[in-house]
């Protein structure tokens, strides 16, 4: 079967379902039915989704923001056969699956089966995945083994995130929300905004992005009550620079800072909703999200990032030379309590330091106006 039908029937399912949704204003659908393009092909141009041999579902900005995308796993109830969950051990970690095919662990060592790629930055551990999204071009999910342009922990899929550049016209734009939950406990508050434009007229340009967080927490633990569990807190700064020293030569820097603390999971213990639980405490009802643990845990993230992509446009082939490097830093610490009781049983504290480099360097070109080339080498390397 072509694959351009896979993405069409795709676009179609979204597309359906948005319609029959309710909640979204009737030029929120029409926005989610807008031409999207994609860039993870790594050709030389981007190319129209409905063109792209590939099953592969794509968004932009404006589709976004009218699905109110603010993590990955928003996108879990819009796209067939993905699932952009969180492990649950720890806040942030990626349990990622495409067609059935996923890691469900939050040991550091698992390598992924599906791949994420931030600014063309491999992410090497799948902690630190599922957090805060602003700010955002795009968002490509290809499903199915993607070695050839991704290489290694790409079996099952790659997940493709692209920031917003430096913009070539000054602009400023800033949002915020307060969500509330029908419990009546804490509210979640956010606001992210961002300002840029050229400084040097048609050779510098820069932005700068933030994003807070505060939740203050929308569940309830059994086991302390009166008191909102789930806080968590989130900072986001990216600033980036889109440098231009002459017509066929461009460099775009990217330097993200985020933060992210709070409470541990709530974990629920149950045994097929049976009365105990076999580990000291009630057993509650899946239906629920009634819950009782000893340990509440906490988590504090912490990472720095830097991307920087140059791209040279050369005659051979009417081409261009890119080079992506990225170096990323992350720690994290946490506690969680693994039996859910409330007893003591099985806790669980854990500390990562992962560092990481990646350079890819390749040549995209078309030749005779339908032979398209692309080729490069990629090189990472990580110490966790």
């Amino acid at each position: 079967m072509d694959h351009r039908l896979l993405t069409k029937a795709s676009a179609f399912a979204v597309a359906a379902a948005v319609a029959a949704s309710p909640a979204l204003a009737q030029n929120d659908v029409s926005t989610l039915t807008d031409t999207i393009v994609i860039t993870a092909t790594k050709k030389l141009n981007a190319e129209n989704v409905q063109d792209v041999p590939l099953a592969v579902t794509g968004y932009g900005e404006d589709q976004l923001n009218a699905l109110k995308v603010r993590d990955l796993q928003d996108l879990t109830y819009s796209i067939p056969n993905v699932q952009l969950d969180d492990v649950g051990t720890i806040p942030g970690v990626a349990n990622f699956a495409i067609r059935g095919l996923g890691v469900n662990s939050s040991i550091p060592s698992i390598d992924p089966t599906v791949g994420v790629f931030v600014d063309g930055m491999f992410l090497g551990i799948n902690a630190g995945v599922v957090l805060d999204q602003f700010d955002i071009e795009s968002i490509e999910i290809l499903r199915g083994p993607q070695g050839i342009l991704f290489g290694r922990n790409v079996t099952g899929g790659a997940v493709v995130v692209n920031t917003k550049d430096a913009p070539d016209e000054f602009e400023g734009q800033i949002r915020g929300g307060v969500d509330s939950g029908l419990r009546g406990t804490g509210n979640n508050y956010y606001i992210m905004g961002s300002v840029g434009g050229p400084i040097i007229e048609d050779k510098l340009n820069l932005k700068v992005a933030a994003y807070l967080n505060d939740d203050e927490g929308w569940f309830e633990n059994l086991n302390n009550p009166g008191e909102n569990f789930g806080e968590r807190q989130t900072f986001l700064f990216r600033p980036s620079i889109l440098v231009r020293p002459t017509d066929n030569i461009e460099l775009n820097v990217k330097y993200e800072y985020g933060q992210n603390r709070g409470d541990g999971p709530a974990a629920q213990n149950h045994v097929n909703n049976a009365p105990g639980s076999g580990m000291g405490g009630p057993g509650f009802d899946r239906n629920t999200f009634d819950f009782a643990i000893d340990v509440e845990g906490f988590v504090d993230q912490r990472w720095d990032q830097v991307t920087a992509e140059l791209n040279w446009d050369v005659g051979f082939g009417d081409g261009r030379i890119t080079n992506v490097f990225s170096y990323r830093d992350y720690e994290a610490s946490s506690q969680s309590d693994i039996d859910a009781s409330p007893v003591a049983g099985f806790e669980s504290r854990a500390q990562i330091d992962q560092d990481q480099i990646s350079n890819e360097l390749r040549y995209a070109g078309r030749f005779f106006d339908r032979m398209d080339l692309t080729a490069g080498v990629f090189f990472f390397t990580q110490d966790i």
